[in-house]
């Protein structure tokens, strides 16, 4: 079963939304009052309501749109569902959850624990894709309103993602994450380059800046941290080989986030490996430069090629 598939059967979109009104409407304003032990005793009993509300429903009210795309994230949110706003402290709050909970080693007879452990793990990568999601569809409805909670989120981002750096061990963790992260980048700019109407308008980015606003936050995260960065190259590289990524916008994104991170000499390997990749991928593509110049598709076609080139001269000078 496909990630999406499961995530879709797991989450009930109108019990989770209610998740994050509560998170804004109460905890987010007693939160910094609480002693460690109130917010754990909170924390514990707020996520056996979650597991119980995301467990015992249906997945309806979702649009799915375009079968398996990419990891698709189109969600039915109406203009009166406020949720967004505590996007920050609900970043915070899955942070310190995540912490516990990875933190904690069972004892090997503790096979119940460990059930609830990982039954936890798949809550919370389930609500911070959500939380991308949410993001993502506030951009494309107010882009100065969605910029502005990418700013806010920054720093909440970036300490939840730290939490990856300690539980290697705890690999549904890492792919739930940043599964969410390729998936919404990708698409991100993806649908940017589906936007454009005309040849002049094919850039090659040659900084973070240059990215739409979701992906520009993202890597702009992403890259404070090298542990990090190399998670989500992880998953790009799993991406390319399970075959989500099928069309040449998709192809030519996974290239615009390649050469942002290439501006770093710390992950020669991994761009290495996964520029290959997309390199043989794209032949398939080859017939688009029979179209005209002034074809758009042609022309993103043949920028990726130039990128793609570009990434792999500076592994290769950096190998010699």
């Amino acid at each position: 079963m496909s990630k999406r598939k499961q995530f879709l059967e797991s989450v009930h979109h109108e019990h989770v939304q209610d998740f994050l009104n509560f998170i804004r409407l109460h905890v987010s304003r007693v939160y910094n009052a609480l002693c460690q032990s109130q917010r754990q005793e909170l924390w514990e009993r707020q996520l056996k309501l979650l597991q119980h509300s995301l467990t015992a429903h249906p997945p309806e009210r979702w649009i799915t749109g375009a079968e398996e795309d990419a990891g698709d994230m189109e969600v039915e949110i109406s203009e009166e569902q406020k949720g967004y706003v505590c996007i920050p402290p609900v970043l915070a709050l899955l942070t310190e959850v995540a912490q516990a909970c990875l933190s904690h080693k069972p004892e090997e007879d503790q096979e119940d624990q460990e059930d609830r452990t990982s039954l936890t793990i798949r809550i919370l990568t389930n609500i911070f894709q959500k939380v991308v999601e949410i993001i993502a569809h506030r951009l494309r409805k107010d882009k100065e309103e969605g910029q502005e909670l990418c700013c806010s989120s920054e720093e909440a981002l970036y300490d939840f993602l730290l939490v990856t750096k300690f539980t290697t061990e705890r690999s549904e963790f890492i792919t739930g994450v940043f599964s969410s992260l390729c998936a919404a980048v990708i698409i991100d700019i993806s649908r940017t380059l589906q936007k454009i109407s005309h040849v002049e308008e094919v850039l090659t980015p040659e900084t973070v800046n240059d990215l739409p606003p979701l992906s520009n936050t993202i890597l702009k995260v992403m890259l404070r941290s090298p542990a990090v960065t190399r998670f989500f190259l992880s998953e790009m590289s799993s991406s390319i080989e399970s075959e989500a990524i099928d069309s040449i916008t998709q192809w030519a994104a996974v290239t615009h986030i390649l050469t942002i991170i290439k501006q770093s000499d710390a992950f020669i390997v991994e761009l290495k490996e996964i520029a290959l990749s997309v390199r043989r991928q794209i032949q398939n593509y080859y017939n688009i430069t029979a179209e005209n110049s002034d074809n758009i598709q042609r022309t993103i076609y043949e920028s990726t090629v130039r990128m793609l080139i570009d990434i792999l001269n500076q592994c290769q000078q950096s190998n010699s």
